[in-house]
C-alpha cells in the first residue's frame, strides 16, 4: 500500500533536517567569527592610532633635534598588541613634522644686525655705535623648521633617513630668511652617512630655551660625516670621519698687509676623527667624546706656497644629563681642546698668529643648566655657558676672545604642540684687547609643531 503524502513528507523532513540545521549552525558561526574579526581590527586600529599619537607627542616633548625614531617598531609594537602577532612591515614609512615659529626679541643694547634673531655673543660689539643706537626690536620667523623621516625594508635591512632644514640662513646667506640645511642622514644598522650633529657634540645638554643659537660654550656643530655606531646594550660607542674645518686668521699681519690676508687660505688635507662613548640609564647619561684634526694653511700664488703651517689639534668633551625631581634635569658639559673653535657654538678661530707662527688656539668651554618642569603645561630653564679661548699674542685687537650667555625663561605649552614663551637673555664679549661688550634682551616666542604620517 503507496505511502501518504503527509506521511512521506514528514519522512523527507526528518531527513533533511541535520543538513540544515548545520548549515544554519555554520552560518551563524560565521556571522560570529567575522563580528569578531571586525572588533579585533577596530580594536588594532584604535591602539596602532594611540600608538601613533604617543609616538608624536614624545617628538614633539623632546624636540625636532634629537635622533629620529624607527617609525615601523610602533607599528609592529601596535599588531602585536591587537593580535598577538607581529604585523606586516610596511616597504616604506614616512613622517613630515616640523614647527612654525615666531620670535618677537627686544634688545636693550645692539648685535650684529645679520645675527639680530639669536643672541651670540661674538657678534655684540665691543666699540659703542658701530652698529647702531642701543634699542631695537624685531618679529623672526627664521627659526621654523620643516623635516622628513623615513624608513624602508631592504635587503640589507632596516635604512633610515632624515631629512630637515630651517630658514635661518648662515654663510653667504647670513642674515637672510632662506633655505638653512640642518641634517640630511641615512643610517643602516650601525653605518650613517650624510650631515646631522657631529660626533663630538653631544645634544642631549642642549637646555630648554627658545633663543635659536643657544649656550656659546657648548659644542656645536653639524657635519658631513661618515660614523659607524656600535650598541652596547644602553650604551654606544662611535666613530666618525668628519669634514674638516681650518678655520684661522692672519690677525696683525692681515691688517698690515691686505694682500696677505687675501692670499693665506686653510688647507685641508685630512678629514677629522671623532670618537666618543655613551653611558647611559635611568639616572640619565654621561658622555666622553674626542676630536683629532690636522689644522693648516697655505698662501695663494707664492713659490711652493710659502708661508704654509700644519699642526695636530685635539679636544676632549665630557657632557651629561642627569635626571632630577619627576623630569626635571641638571645638564652639563665641559669641552677643552687646541684648535677646535669651529666645533664651539660660538666664537673663536682654530689657529692664529703667536710670536710669527700660526698656533692652535687653546679653547675651554663650560655649560650648565636646570631644566625645571612645573607641571604638565608649565616648565623653566635657567643657566649658563662661557666660551674662553687663549687668545695668542698676535691676533688683532678686535678678534674674539670671551663669550658669556646667560639666560632664564617660563614656558607654557597648553597642549603638546603649543609652546608660549618669555625668556630672559645676557651675553658679553671680550675681545682681544681687553674691550667688552653687553646685551640684555627678551625674547616672546610662538611656537606650534606639526607631524603626520604617510
Amino acid at each position: 500500500m503507496p505511502f501518504p503524502r503527509t506521511t512521506l513528507a514528514a519522512v523527507l523532513a526528518l531527513a533533511l533536517l541535520p543538513p540544515v540545521v548545520a548549515l544554519a549552525a555554520d552560518a551563524d558561526r560565521i556571522r560570529e567569527l567575522e563580528r569578531q574579526l571586525a572588533e579585533q581590527k577596530t580594536l588594532m586600529q584604535q591602539q596602532q592610532r594611540m600608538l601613533e599619537r604617543m609616538e608624536a607627542e614624545l617628538q614633539q616633548l623632546k624636540g625636532a633635534t634629537t635622533t629620529p625614531p624607527a617609525p615601523d617598531a610602533m607599528r609592529q609594537a601596535a599588531g602585536k598588541a591587537a593580535t598577538g602577532t607581529v604585523a606586516p612591515d610596511h616597504a616604506l614609512d614616512l613622517q613630515l613634522y616640523g614647527h612654525l615659529q615666531l620670535d618677537a626679541i627686544h634688545d636693550f643694547k645692539r648685535v650684529d644686525p645679520d645675527y639680530e634673531a639669536t643672541l651670540r655673543p661674538s657678534t655684540i660689539p665691543t666699540v659703542d655705535g658701530i652698529f647702531g643706537d642701543d634699542g631695537s626690536t624685531l618679529l623672526s620667523v627664521r627659526q621654523s623648521t620643516m623635516g622628513l623621516r623615513g624608513s624602508a625594508d631592504t635587503p640589507a635591512g632596516l635604512v633610515k633617513g632624515w631629512f630637515e632644514f630651517d630658514m635661518f640662513g648662515t654663510g653667504s646667506s647670513t642674515g637672510d630668511t632662506t633655505f638653512n640645511l640642518r641634517h640630511a642622514w641615512v643610517e643602516i644598522g650601525g653605518l650613517g652617512f650624510g650631515q646631522t650633529n657631529s660626533n663630538f657634540m653631544d645634544i642631549g645638554i642642549f637646555p630648554n630655551v627658545v633663543d635659536w643659537w643657544g649656550p656659546s660654550g657648548m659644542a656645536f656643530n653639524r657635519n658631513p660625516q661618515l660614523r659607524y655606531t656600535w650598541a652596547l646594550g644602553e650604551d654606544e660607542f662611535a666613530v666618525a670621519l668628519e669634514q674638516p674645518n681650518a678655520s684661522f686668521n692672519t690677525g696683525i699681519f692681515g691688517e698690515i698687509s691686505p694682500a696677505f690676508d687675501d692670499a693665506a687660505t686653510a688647507r685641508t688635507e685630512l678629514p677629522d676623527l671623532t670618537a666618543r662613548y655613551r653611558l647611559a640609564g635611568h639616572w640619565g647619561h654621561l658622555q666622553l667624546a674626542g676630536v683629532l684634526r690636522r689644522l693648516e694653511f697655505e698662501t695663494r700664488g707664492t713659490p711652493d706656497n710659502e708661508p704654509t703651517f700644519e699642526d695636530t689639534g685635539w679636544g676632549l668633551n665630557v657632557t651629561g644629563a642627569i635626571n632630577s625631581i619627576g623630569r626635571d634635569q641638571l645638564k652639563f658639559g665641559l669641552v677643552y681642546g687646541e684648535g677646535i673653535a669651529s666645533f664651539m657654538n660660538d666664537g673663536g678661530v682654530n689657529l692664529a698668529p703667536e710670536n710669527f707662527e700660526e698656533e692652535p688656539v687653546p679653547v675651554l668651554g663650560t655649560t650648565l643648566y636646570y631644566d625645571r618642569y612645573w607641571s604638565g603645561q608649565w616648565s623653566s630653564s635657567i643657566g649658563f655657558s662661557i666660551n674662553d679661548a687663549d687668545a695668542r699674542n698676535q691676533q688683532a685687537d678686535a678678534e674674539f676672545d670671551r663669550g658669556i650667555y646667560a639666560s632664564a625663561n617660563l614656558l607654557y605649552t597648553p597642549y603638546p604642540a603649543l609652546l608660549i614663551g618669555l625668556e630672559a637673555l645676557y651675553g658679553r664679549h671680550e675681545d682681544v684687547a681687553g674691550r667688552s661688550g653687553e646685551d640684555f634682551r627678551t625674547q616672546v616666542t610662538f611656537k606650534h609643531k606639526f607631524s603626520t604620517h604617510f
